[in-house]
C-alpha cells in the first residue's frame, strides 16, 4: 500500500501543472491611475485601480476599496494577487485613493485633540458619488464591494457601515480608533442597529494585542455592542491578534479577514468524506450547499478539489470523481487546468474518448489564453494523448 501511495503521489507531481496560473510580477501594467476633480471634497483626488492578472472585460469582479491608498494599496493588491493566483481567493479588482487629510476625511465629528477632524460625511460623499461610479463605469466590476481600512481608515470603514450600510457587501476595520471623537462610533452603531435590524453584510474587526492607548479596550467595548444588538443576518467577527501591535496587525488582520470572507479551509476534506459516505449525491450536495450558503464568496478551488477527484479515482470511486470534475467544469468553464484535470480523471476511470476530448480542450484553451509553461505544460498533455492513442 505504501508503494502504491508513493507511486501515485509521484505521478501527480509529474502530471500536475504548477499551482500558479498567471504572472503577478507585471502588476505595473495592470495598475491605472485616475485623477478625480471631486465636487464632494472640492479638490483633486488620485485613485489607483489594479485589475487581476487574467482580467476579462466580459466578466465581472468584486472590488476592494482601500482608503489609505498611498500606504496600503500595494500591500492589499499584491496580497490578493498572490492569493487569487494560487486559487485561494477569486480574482478581484483593487482600488485605492491617495490621502490628503486623514483627520478631516475619516473622523465623523470634531475631536478637540485632533486638528481638522469632523468631515467624514464629505469623504463618504466622494466615495459614494465619485469613487465607486468611476470604478463601476470604467471597469468590469460586480455589485459586491469590500471596504478595508486601518486606524482612522478603520473608523471611516465603520462609519460607512453604520451610516451607508448598503454601499459595501463587506467591511474590514483593522486597529480602528473606536475611542475617537468621544466614541462617536458607538452612537452611530446603536442607531444603525435600530434602523437596519435585518442588515446582511460581512464585518471583520481586529486589533493587535499590543495596540497602545485606548484602542484595544474601546474596540472590545464596540464588539460587546455588536454582541448585544447585531442581527443574526449580520456576519461579524472581532479578534484581538496575538503578538501584534497597531501596525503589525495590518498584514495579519488583513489575511484573517479575507480568509473569513472566503472560507475554504478543509473544504477538500469535507468533499472527500462526503463522497466516500454519500456517493455522487453527496458530491452534488456539497457544491449546491456551498453555493447557496456563501454565494459570491464560494470559490470552487480547482487545485484542492481537483486533487480530491484524483484521489477518489485511486479509491475506485470513479463516479464520485467524475461528479467533482463536472462541478468544477461548471464553475470554471474556460479553465485549461480544469480541462487537464478532467482528462486525468477520465483517463483513470477508463473513459479514454472523454479523456482525449478534455486533453484537447486543455491544449486549445492554453493556446487561446497564452498560458506560460509554469501554468500548464502542453507537452505533458500531448504525451498523455499519445499514451491513450497507443493503448487503443
Amino acid at each position: 500500500m505504501l508503494k502504491k501511495t508513493l507511486a501515485f503521489q509521484f505521478t501527480l507531481l509529474i502530471l500536475l501543472p504548477s499551482v500558479s496560473l498567471a504572472d503577478t510580477w507585471n502588476s505595473a501594467t495592470r495598475t491605472h491611475t485616475h485623477v478625480i476633480q471631486s465636487d464632494a471634497l472640492e479638490e483633486e483626488r488620485t485613485v489607483m485601480v489594479r485589475t487581476p492578472p487574467d482580467y476579462n472585460p466580459g466578466q465581472t469582479y468584486p472590488v476592494v476599496f482601500v482608503p489609505d491608498g498611498e500606504w496600503n494599496f500595494e500591500l492589499v493588491a499584491s496580497y490578493l494577487d498572490y492569493m487569487a493566483d494560487n486559487d485561494i481567493f477569486p480574482d478581484m479588482i483593487v482600488t485605492g485613493a491617495i490621502n490628503v487629510n486623514r483627520n478631516r476625511d475619516y473622523i465623523p465629528r470634531p475631536d478637540p485633540h485632533y486638528r481638522d477632524t469632523g468631515q467624514a460625511n464629505r469623504y463618504l460623499g466622494f466615495v459614494k458619488e465619485e469613487w465607486i461610479p468611476l470604478v463601476s463605469d470604467r471597469y468590469a466590476s460586480a455589485p459586491q464591494r469590500i471596504l478595508i481600512g486601518h486606524s482612522f481608515g478603520g473608523v471611516i470603514a465603520l462609519h460607512t457601515l453604520f451610516t451607508e450600510p448598503e454601499l459595501f457587501s463587506a467591511y474590514i476595520a483593522l486597529g480602528s480608533s473606536a475611542w475617537i471623537a468621544d466614541r462617536v462610533l458607538f452612537e452611530e452603531a446603536e442607531e444603525y442597529f435600530q434602523q437596519y435590524p435585518q442588515h446582511d453584510a460581512f464585518v471583520y474587526m481586529a486589533v493587535g494585542e499590543g495596540d497602545g492607548g485606548p484602542t484595544v479596550p474601546s474596540s472590545r467595548d464596540l464588539a460587546a455592542l455588536f454582541e448585544l444588538h447585531a442581527p443574526n443576518t449580520l456576519e461579524w467577527t472581532f479578534d484581538i491578534t496575538e503578538q501584534t501591535d497597531h501596525f503589525k496587525n495590518v498584514p495579519s488582520g488583513m489575511h484573517d479577514a479575507f480568509m473569513a470572507l472566503f472560507p475554504a479551509w478543509n473544504f477538500d476534506q469535507e468533499l472527500k468524506l462526503g463522497a466516500r459516505s454519500g456517493g455522487v449525491d453527496a458530491v452534488n450536495s456539497f457544491f449546491a450547499s456551498k453555493t447557496e450558503s456563501l454565494g459570491w464568496r464560494f470559490l470552487a478551488a480547482w487545485f484542492d478539489l481537483g486533487i480530491v477527484a484524483l484521489n477518489l479515482t485511486r479509491e475506485d470511486l470513479g463516479p464520485e470523481a467524475l461528479a467533482v470534475m463536472e462541478a468544477l467544469r461548471q464553475h470554471h468553464p474556460q479553465s485549461a487546468i480544469v480541462a487537464e484535470f478532467s482528462g486525468m480523471v477520465y483517463e483513470r476511470t477508463s473513459n479514454p474518448d472523454q479523456a482525449l476530448e478534455e486533453y484537447a480542450r486543455a491544449i486549445q484553451l492554453a493556446n487561446e489564453l497564452g498560458l506560460h509553461p509554469n501554468a500548464i505544460h502542453i507537452d505533458r498533455i500531448q504525451a498523455s494523448i499519445e499514451r491513450i492513442r497507443e493503448s487503443q
